[in-house]
């Protein structure tokens, strides 16, 4: 099996694309792939990305006798590209920096590639790798017992490396205080996110043998890790109380290292007196939401010219791969409503799906559901044909009582069933296929007679495993035929290089504006 054929064998395992990934997506393309990867973590139409962190002890890169944790790599991962934001001047930041500095000392052990190796199916046009590394911290923490942090999309992955700066083990007090004022950050705050960031994971003697010594190395622990608390694959205050009071771990390895230099926690955490560790022990659970609150903040210091979006919420009512097909000649409308409830007793039987001038099609769930910390997901699978895509502007999804409408375009779309990758040991060929109304169907009287397509591919660059993203414009496409009272345009193109994770298909209006965009 050729590399892009065993990768894309991934995808189709980990839910991330069937055929293709829909092409009306709500509230948008971003919001919906990113609330998917959040809310869809187990079961039927999961994406996959949970795997990585179920059990919370997991480690998705090795065998489980390394004694390394993937949640808590992703935390650290997060905050080696976080700290050196310099938010004075408006740069660094979450931006993906990071997977061009892994060869720095600072940036020192696994964690990096392994994270980013796993993140980087995930990336495409509309999810950067910058946005994947704030989703894997409210993940880590929000499905390993720590409060949900609220998730936005829209960071632009960085093209080079960025400054130095990482606090390391040896690392003095001024100068730790000083990274992290420049990325914003005072010295209670900075105290508050390493207790938090320490609160899950382990300091290993493979990684840092000036910290932890050879005797931590075992057949069960071959990496030597010591871990900062009790309860190393729970996000919770005890690595605070352990500290405070001499017990269990005692902080960890970087407040009890053998080497006095390598104590940086200690010196953070002593340097005032501990009145903010003795704080963050009184708040009780409250410890939890001020994690939350600083963990936010980290994930969305980004540099100056990012605009993030609004927070993405798991939608209670949700189409899913809601896409126009042409199957045997007939135009027809496929996909899936999911739905949330609280738990599987609540979970719904039937819902209802109306298109412009037809009755109420009642829809059943599939036997099996999806689960997630936001609730138990049924999946009701449709397909209705289309007998007038001139009157397609919307469609109503019908649950409890309640109607809830999402618009469509059926002017023009990408073809699922007709658009396909194939792929070589050395590049990826997209065959692709649109569909326009006939000119007995207004669509834009000043639409081309020749659709416009686009292509943006993820793919590998040189320095980082973070893909970057390839863009080919006004892709050649030729026509093919009129069905379903739609004329078909083809078209194939080499990327000349192998993509990486999902692939966009845009078919643009007159304006230049996506009309239809879909992943394959």
């Amino acid at each position: 099996m050729s590399p892009v054929r065993a990768l894309l064998a991934q995808f189709l395992s980990f839910g991330i694309i069937s055929s293709s990934t829909g092409t009306f997506f709500y509230p948008n393309a971003q919001s919906s792939l990113i609330e998917h990867i959040l809310v869809d973590t187990h079961g039927a139409h999961s994406s996959g990305f949970a795997n990585a962190i179920t059990p919370c002890l997991n480690y998705v890169s090795g065998p489980q006798t390394l004694g390394r944790e993937t949640a808590a790599q992703w935390l650290r991962v997060a905050f080696h590209d976080f700290v050196t934001a310099n938010v004075t001047e408006g740069t660094g930041g979450i931006d993906a920096s990071i997977g061009f500095e892994t060869l720095r000392e600072e940036n020192s052990g696994s964690a990096m590639n392994d994270s980013l190796g796993f993140f980087r199916p995930y990336v495409s046009s509309k999810i950067s790798m910058a946005d994947l590394i704030a989703l894997s911290v409210s993940m880590s923490v929000g499905n390993c017992g720590g409060h949900q942090i609220p998730v936005r999309g829209g960071r632009i992955d960085a093209t080079e490396g960025g400054i130095s700066g990482v606090p390391a083990p040896d690392t003095d007090l001024e100068t730790t205080l000083e990274y992290f004022s420049r990325a914003g950050f005072n010295a209670v705050d900075s105290i508050g996110l390493t207790a938090c960031g320490h609160t899950m994971g382990s300091v290993h003697h493979g990684g840092f043998p000036t910290v932890v010594g050879p005797e931590a190395v075992t057949s069960n622990n071959t990496a030597g890790g010591i871990h900062f608390d009790s309860t190393v694959d729970v996000f919770d205050p005890l690595v605070v109380h352990e500290y405070l009071n001499g017990t269990g771990n005692q902080g960890g390895p970087l407040v009890t290292s053998f080497n006095v230099s390598s104590r940086s926690d200690l010196r953070l955490y002593e340097s005032d007196n501990n009145v903010t560790m003795i704080s963050l022990a009184a708040q009780g659970s409250g410890f939890l939401q001020t994690c939350a609150f600083l963990l936010q903040r980290m994930i969305e210091t980004v540099p100056r010219s990012v605009v993030l979006s609004d927070v993405i919420n798991p939608m209670a009512v949700k189409p899913i791969n809601a896409t126009l097909d042409i199957i045997t000649g007939e135009l027809v409308f496929t996909g899936f409503i999911r739905t949330l409830s609280s738990s599987s007793s609540d979970a719904l039987t039937s819902i209802e799906l109306t298109i412009p001038g037809e009755n109420p099609t009642v829809l059943s769930p599939e036997a099996s559901p999806g689960t997630s910390v936001f609730g138990v997901a049924s999946f009701f699978p449709f397909s209705l044909p289309v007998s007038d895509p001139t009157t397609f502007y919307a469609f109503t999804v019908g649950v409890d009582g309640l109607e809830h409408t999402y618009p469509v375009q059926a002017h023009g779309f990408v073809v699922p069933s007709l658009t396909f990758i194939v792929s070589t040991n050395t590049s990826s060929v997209v065959n692709l296929t649109v569909a326009i109304l006939a000119p007995t169907y207004k669509w834009d009287p000043s639409s081309r007679s020749t659709p416009i397509v686009t292509i943006k591919a993820p793919v590998g660059q040189m320095g980082t495993l973070g893909p970057a993203i390839k863009v080919i414009d006004n892709i050649p496409v030729t026509h093919a035929g009129l069905t379903a009272g739609y004329n078909l345009w083809e078209g194939t193109l080499d990327i000349g290089t192998l993509v990486t994770g999902p692939l966009e298909v845009a078919l643009l209006g007159s304006n230049e504006k996506e009309v239809d965009v879909a992943f394959f």
